[in-house]
């Protein structure tokens, strides 16, 4: 360890005086075999130094071109005091950007093909953009081709549409700027009517009275999204055969939709109580904090449960006849159905369901007999299972969440079914690189769960009695870990945060005074909740909690669950479109044959 410690010191201090030498040489003048002239200033440098780092000069003095036998380069276009801020990030790696000089360097570093110092550019241009200065970021991301900065600039926007049709920048946009914006799905706008308006609004100021909207514009408004109300206030021709009414595909645009926070009983279901109940997932708006039913297909025990926007996927689980599936199935909220997709390699239920991009992971679990430590991914594009490396031990039952790339495998349990034990640790899947790391945990869960909010990882347990000698988050190993509040008798406060590395963070999650284990914990918009469970009774618990991250406590909601559930309690949070576009939607089923049930009368609390 000593020798790598001293080869790596060994290698920065020879780093930092190749540098410290380059700039000394630039500075000096001294070796120099390059010219570049600008406007106003003419630079002495060096060629390996400039193609070192920019491709296009690179190419300049390596191809039969005059500048590679005369060493000049002319560029007259770009500003003497620019060039010298780029010259110096050349031979020195130090940059000042600011708003003032920042479109520039974007610019210049562009065209020079400098790829570090235009990723400089594009970050500071990320961190400090806002409602002044998006669509200026986007034209330049747009006029660049610059994807990262385009998708933040596009991401904002559609934030704030409405409000930026104030900025003179929004009339400044050119056709096919204005084009790609009006056709996003991402916008947060509740009516097509807004977009249409929008449209017409920039035509205005761009044309001469009364000139037809132009067929470009006309092809952004989606008109099947318009009830009739809305149709009569269209001063155009709509066309009558409108691609979006003959597609197989139907988008909406993202304020269409709602968020609903989907609540499923993981128990198993026996078969005298499934004659008396009809099977459905529980849907949950915290705004109206009302309940709704979607329709569910089979009885299932703790199977894989994941929404990726308004699509929810359901893998594995257990019958009711206790053989495990390696089923797949999906539930469109926009169509309102459900299909089956190719089932996974090996069944298994109480395994970690996850996604990242364009692919779905179903990791670990249970067979039926033992845990099991195999993993396999689902890719969306192809549609097909394919394996991926084993985890190293087998482990179910566990809670776990994407960040950043990584898989996060916290606590569950190992062993066969009948003789099992606790997984004091954790797992973290690293999927660029298909590699398994194991770490430890100074304490073990029993049914906690993970969610991912503003990049970091939240675990949340309740106050459990204490058992054996834990000590809550003592340091160990190279992580750091925090006492964040004074342990409650008999207690051990178990809720805290981790980054993507596995590393413990301190974040002061407020104490649940309640014991409830087996509930489901999602982020719905900028809240945690914490939906049913069961108390330290052992019987259901009705109450829901939510909290805003940096609140000195959790809040309970003004209703309880209005119905009965038995046991474990898992659930997501999904999209739905709102009610108002259900009879637009071509094809959208407009119910199910539920079995004979209803909703419960809400419980009077004890």
């Amino acid at each position: 360890m000593q020798h790598i410690e001293e080869h790596k010191d060994n290698h920065d201090t020879l780093q930092n005086s190749i540098i410290a030498g380059l700039r000394a040489f630039y500075l000096s003048e001294i070796l120099c075999d390059a010219t570049i002239e600008t406007a106003g200033k003419r630079f002495l440098c060096h060629r390996v130094v400039l193609s070192s780092l920019s491709p296009y000069f690179q190419v300049l003095f390596t191809c039969p071109m005059k500048e590679s036998k005369s060493g000049e380069v002319c560029l007259l276009d770009i500003p003497a005091s620019v060039m010298e801020i780029v010259l110096r990030f050349i031979y020195t790696g130090e940059v000042d950007i600011n708003m003032d000089n920042v479109e520039e360097l974007f610019t210049v570093s562009s065209r020079l093909q400098i790829v570090l110092l235009q990723e400089f550019c594009t970050r500071f241009l990320k961190k400090y953009i806002d409602g002044e200065n998006c669509l200026w970021i986007y034209r330049l991301a747009h006029s660049h081709n610059n994807q990262s900065l385009l998708d933040v600039a596009m991401q904002y926007i559609s934030l704030h549409l409405i409000s930026l049709v104030e900025k003179e920048d929004f009339f400044h946009l050119e056709l096919s700027e204005l084009t790609r914006i009006l056709s996003s799905d991402q916008l947060m706008v509740s009516s097509e009517l807004t977009i249409y308006n929008l449209a017409c609004l920039w035509w205005e100021l761009h044309s001469d009275k009364n000139s037809p909207l132009p067929e470009k514009l006309v092809k952004v408004v989606r008109f099947p999204l318009m009830d009739p109300c809305e149709l009569t206030e269209v001063k155009i021709d709509i066309p009558t055969s409108d691609p979006a009414r003959n597609s197989t595909e139907f988008y909406l645009r993202q304020g269409m939709f709602e968020d609903r926070i989907l609540c499923m009983d993981l128990s198993e279901r026996h078969a005298p109580f499934s004659e008396q109940e009809d099977y459905h997932i529980n849907a949950y708006d915290p705004l109206m904090e009302s309940w709704e039913k979607l329709p569910f297909i089979i009885p299932l025990y703790q199977p894989g449960l994941l929404a990726v926007g308004n699509i929810l996927y359901v893998s594995g689980g257990q019958d009711e006849d206790n053989s495990v599936s390696n089923q797949l199935h999906m539930y469109d909220s926009v169509k309102n159905e459900w299909k089956d997709f190719p089932p996974m390699a090996k069944p298994r239920y109480g395994h970690g369901f996850l996604h990242y991009r364009d692919a779905l992971y179903a990791v670990g679990g249970c067979d039926g007999q033992e845990a099991v430590n195999s993993a396999e991914c689902f890719s969306l594009v192809e549609k097909c299972w394919t394996e991926v490396s084993s985890m190293p031990s087998g482990l179910r039952s566990f809670t776990s969440a994407q960040l950043k790339g990584r898989l996060l495998l916290i606590g569950g349990l190992t062993g066969s079914v009948k003789e099992s034990s606790s997984h004091q640790g954790f797992l973290i899947y690293d999927i660029s690189s298909d590699t398994w790391n194991k770490f430890p945990l100074p304490v073990t869960f029993s049914d906690a769960r993970a969610v991912v909010f503003n990049e970091k990882l939240y675990v949340i347990a309740s106050y459990n009695s204490r058992h054996g000698n834990y000590e809550p988050y003592p340091p160990y190993d190279e992580y750091q870990a925090f006492l964040l509040y004074y342990e409650q008798p008999n207690t051990i406060p178990r809720s805290f945060c981790m980054d993507y590395l596995g590393r413990i963070c301190y974040c002061k999650i407020p104490p649940i005074l309640e014991s409830v284990s087996e509930a489901t914990v999602v982020v719905w918009r900028h809240r945690i909740y914490i939906v049913g469970g069961r108390g330290s009774d052992g019987f259901s618990h009705q109450k829901m909690y939510y909290w805003n991250p940096g609140d000195p406590k959790w809040t309970r909601s003004s209703k309880d669950i209005p119905f009965l559930f038995d046991g474990r309690f898992g659930g997501v949070t999904m999209q739905v479109p709102k009610k108002c576009f259900h009879d637009l939607i071509p094809g959208r089923k407009s119910s199910y044959n539920f079995r004979i049930g209803a909703y419960y009368e809400e419980q009077e609390e004890p």
